[in-house]
């Protein structure tokens, strides 16, 4: 892996923009677009920053033959909801209605088997 290949995958991981990079540097966005397309590279003091930055070793950043590996990407579990038994219309005072056709409500509360009113991010 290059070294230019290896600071826009370091800058990725970081979530940074080239200019966000510059700025960090102390340079302009052109020259980090520079040194990532390999088309210069960058002063010894640019290094020392970029190393600092991304806490690699200078023999990581420049050594072709270390690659920097991607992290793994976190997956989020959904938490399984159970499926809907019955749905129950109740008036204010908490009596069972009917809705007629095109009648809207004006909120939905979510109850358990028991009767026990849940939040509907804890099913």
């Amino acid at each position: 892996m290059t070294f230019a290949e290896k600071l826009v995958r370091l800058r990725k991981i970081k979530k940074l923009t080239q200019d966000e990079l510059a700025c960090a540097v102390g340079v302009s966005r052109q020259a980090v677009y520079k040194w990532e397309s390999a088309q210069s590279y960058p002063e010894v003091a640019k290094l020392l920053e970029i190393k600092m930055l991304f806490s690699i070793s200078l023999d990581d950043l420049l050594d072709d033959s270390f690659d920097i590996p991607l992290p793994e990407k976190k997956r989020k579990r959904r938490k399984k909801k159970e499926a809907v038994e019955e749905v129950v219309y109740v008036d204010e005072d908490g009596n069972e209605i009917e809705l007629e056709d095109g009648a809207e409500y004006e909120e939905v509360v979510y109850v358990d088997e028991n009767g026990n009113e849940v939040n509907d991010d804890e099913e």
